[in-house]
C-alpha cells in the first residue's frame, strides 16, 4: 500500500475517534449539566429566542455577546429567519474554534423578488430576480461576516467588526455583482478621533471615494480619486453631491464648478488651463449648454457656444 495512502487512512481514523470521544464528552456534560440546572443550559444553547438573549446579556454585562445579537437581530427584522442546516462534525469544529456559524434564509414569501440593495447611494446590484435567497454568518469575537446568496451564486459579503468596548463597529460591504467595496468606519459616530474622511468606496476600475458620515449618512467633505491620478474635492449633503467642487487634473488642469441635482454638473464653470489659460462655461444637468468665453493667458478673449456639449461657433 503507498504509504502516503495509508498514512491518510490512519490520520482519517484517528480524527473519526477523536471525533468521536469530543462528541460524546460534549453530550455527557450537556446532559449533566442539564441535569442541574436545566434553565441555565436552555438560556445558554436557545439560538432561537434571540430577543430574550439580548435583554439576558444585557444584565449579564457581556458587551461582546450583546453586540453579536444585536447584529442578527437586523438580519431578523429584515425578514431572515434562521435555519439549523449545519453538519454535526462542522459544528463541533466550530466549538473547537470558537467560532460560531449561523443559517438563514428569506421569509418574505416571495417565490421570485426583483431584488436591489443600494447603500451610500450606491447600487450594490439591482433588478436581480432572486428565487432562493440564504445567508450564511460566521460570527467570532469582535468580528460578524454575513454573505448572502442567491442558490449557489454569491451576491455581497458584509463584514462587521466592533470597536474595543462594542459602542461601535465598522462595515465593509462587497458587491459580488458590481465589484464595488464601500468601507465605514465607526458606524454609529462613538469614535470621536475619527474627524477626518471616516468611509471610503471602491470600484472595480480602481476608482475610489473618501468621504465623512453621521451614522452611515454621508455628510461633509469628500474626495473622488481616478485611476489617472485626477481628483475631485467636493462635500456630500445626505448622501448627494452639493455646491462648489474643484477637479484637480494630473496635467495642472484644474476646474471649480457646482454640483446640482442627481450629482451633476449644474451652473457657472471655470477651467483653469496649465499653461495660463482660462475658460469659463455653464453646465445645465452635466451637459455644457449656453455662452463660454476663452481667455489667453496674453489677454485675448475669444466668445462662443456650446450646444448639447458640443462648441459653436459665434
Amino acid at each position: 500500500m503507498n504509504k502516503d495512502l495509508k498514512k491518510f487512512i490512519l490520520f482519517l481514523i484517528g480524527s473519526i475517534i477523536v471525533a468521536f470521544a469530543i462528541s460524546y464528552s460534549y453530550s455527557a456534560y450537556q446532559s449533566h449539566q442539564q441535569g442541574e440546572n436545566i434553565d441555565g443550559v436552555k438560556n445558554t444553547l436557545n439560538f432561537e429566542n434571540t430577543h430574550k438573549r439580548v435583554e439576558d446579556v444585557k444584565e449579564s454585562g457581556d458587551p461582546q455577546e450583546a453586540w453579536q445579537n444585536q447584529m442578527l437581530e437586523i438580519l431578523e427584522l429584515l425578514g431572515y429567519s434562521k435555519v439549523d442546516t449545519r453538519p454535526f462534525y462542522k459544528r463541533i469544529y466550530d466549538k473547537l474554534t470558537g467560532k460560531k456559524v449561523y443559517n438563514y434564509i428569506d421569509k418574505t414569501e416571495h417565490e421570485t423578488e426583483a431584488g436591489s440593495f443600494e447603500f451610500c447611494n450606491e447600487v450594490l446590484y439591482e433588478n436581480l430576480n432572486i428565487k432562493n435567497e440564504t445567508v450564511m454568518v460566521e460570527v467570532k469575537d469582535n468580528k460578524i461576516i454575513e454573505k448572502f446568496f442567491d442558490g449557489d451564486k454569491e451576491l455581497m459579503q458584509i463584514e462587521l467588526t466592533a470597536n474595543d468596548d462594542y459602542s461601535s463597529y465598522d462595515q465593509k460591504i462587497y458587491s459580488y455583482i458590481t465589484k464595488k467595496t464601500i468601507t465605514v468606519k465607526d458606524v454609529l459616530n462613538k469614535d470621536t478621533y475619527l474627524n477626518t474622511k471616516n468611509g471610503i468606496i471602491e470600484y472595480e476600475d480602481g476608482r475610489t471615494i473618501e468621504f465623512t458620515h453621521k451614522n452611515s449618512e454621508m455628510n461633509g467633505p469628500a474626495i473622488e480619486t481616478f485611476p489617472n491620478g485626477d481628483k475631485i474635492e467636493f462635500n456630500f449633503v445626505n448622501n448627494k453631491r452639493i455646491g462648489e467642487a474643484e477637479k484637480f487634473y494630473k496635467n495642472g488642469d484644474r476646474e471649480i464648478f457646482k454640483y446640482g441635482e442627481n450629482n451633476k454638473k449644474n451652473g457657472n464653470s471655470t477651467y483653469y488651463f496649465a499653461n495660463g489659460d482660462i475658460e469659463e462655461t455653464i453646465y445645465v444637468n452635466g451637459v455644457l449648454q449656453g455662452p463660454a468665453k476663452y481667455i489667453y493667458k496674453d489677454g485675448a478673449v475669444e466668445h462662443y457656444k456650446y450646444k448639447d456639449g458640443k462648441r459653436i461657433e459665434d
